[in-house]
């Protein structure tokens, strides 16, 4: 090739790689504008192929895994969010170990299916309580009409759902769940228990943008026991008896020094608010301490849900305060900050 031939070439080559150059910029903006998943909304549903389950996924296998398939997929056609898919899917397996069985239980002896759905015409025919994908949608359509089920912790939401006797029979089910639903989706869709760059935001604590150095009450609800003498032992807080899954919220501006399983409170936060203050907050299930030791939290922050969890008897936070170390009735202290309980 000439020298006048190699720079007609690369007069002509010049905007050919400059055009390649702008495509290849503009897919590469148009990519990183794509949507990705949203578990929480409607859009983070996700499909999966009954036909190509994994070999075995948390001790789950075969027929188990083609009943989780079907599950999700009944929760998609309904616009059930992947947490709400997953929610689905630990509650078959609480009830049934994902095993469409035709037999109950003591306490239900008319229980069938993968949901052990009853013979009270709000399940439907014997049929439908038999058919996974049936009774799945019957399933997620009594979710869907409980109030407020996306925040409540999973066990919860599948509590009020079930109407079974434990509010917390199905925790330890929900990180299996969460395994299979990652798996039959084939990239993980929705975050453990300990959650992650893809919590949902109703999983999120919340505030209530209270001014800085104000107080505030920690739960609503009724108060059901106060402080003082009990059955010979001192009960060194009071109880307010909100439903199981309902917020609990700082008191006051302070750091976390304690979070995490204590005995007999089940869960406890304990929070410094400094001048010889703490707060302490107790009976939150496994998963429902939404705080870490060392953070600083707001007045009116979510810290956590209310459970029932180690010594109790149903759903409730125990409160406390104490001031240099030593425990007073949290009733007139708040009291005196302007908040009565």
């Amino acid at each position: 090739m000439s020298a006048l031939q190699w720079r007609l070439a690369a007069v002509l080559a010049a905007p050919l790689a400059l055009g390649l150059l702008l495509i290849g910029v503009l897919v590469l903006a148009d990519t990183a504008h794509q949507p990705v998943a949203n578990p929480c909304g409607a859009a983070g549903g996700v499909t999966v192929d009954p036909a190509a389950v994994p070999g075995e996924v948390a001790g789950y296998s075969g027929t188990q895994l083609v009943n989780a398939a079907l599950i999700v997929n009944a929760g998609q056609a309904l616009g059930v969010s992947v947490r709400g898919q997953t929610i689905g899917v630990m509650t078959a397996m609480g009830e049934s170990s994902l095993t469409v069985i035709d037999y109950g239980d003591a306490a239900g002896p008319d229980s069938r299916g993968l949901f052990q759905q009853r013979d009270n015409g709000a399940w439907g025919s014997y049929a439908d309580r038999m058919d996974p994908t049936t009774s799945a949608t019957n399933f997620f359509r009594a979710l869907l009409a409980v109030p407020g089920w996306e925040t409540l912790a999973p066990t919860i939401a599948a509590h009020r759902t079930q109407r079974n006797a434990n509010p917390d029979h199905y925790t330890r089910y929900w990180d299996p769940a969460v395994a299979v639903v990652n798996s039959l989706a084939g990239v993980p869709v929705v975050p453990g228990s300990g959650g992650g760059a893809l919590a949902c935001q109703a999983d999120q604590p919340a505030n209530l943008g209270l001014p800085s150095g104000t107080w505030t009450r920690p739960a609503i609800g009724p108060q059901t026991s106060g402080f003082g003498m009990r059955w010979g032992r001192m009960h060194n807080g009071l109880d307010i008896a909100p439903p199981c899954g309902d917020p609990i919220y700082a008191a006051a501006d302070g750091t976390v020094v304690r979070a995490g399983p204590s005995s007999g409170y089940g869960n406890l936060i304990v929070v410094d608010h400094g001048g010889g203050v703490v707060s302490r907050y107790a009976h939150m299930y496994p998963g429902d301490v939404l705080v870490a030791v060392g953070q600083t939290v707001a007045v009116g922050t979510q810290i956590g849900r209310v459970g029932s969890y180690g010594d109790s008897t149903g759903c409730h936070l125990h409160f406390e305060i104490q001031t240099n170390g030593a425990f007073t009735d949290p009733a007139p202290f708040m009291t005196s900050r302007g908040v009565p309980l």
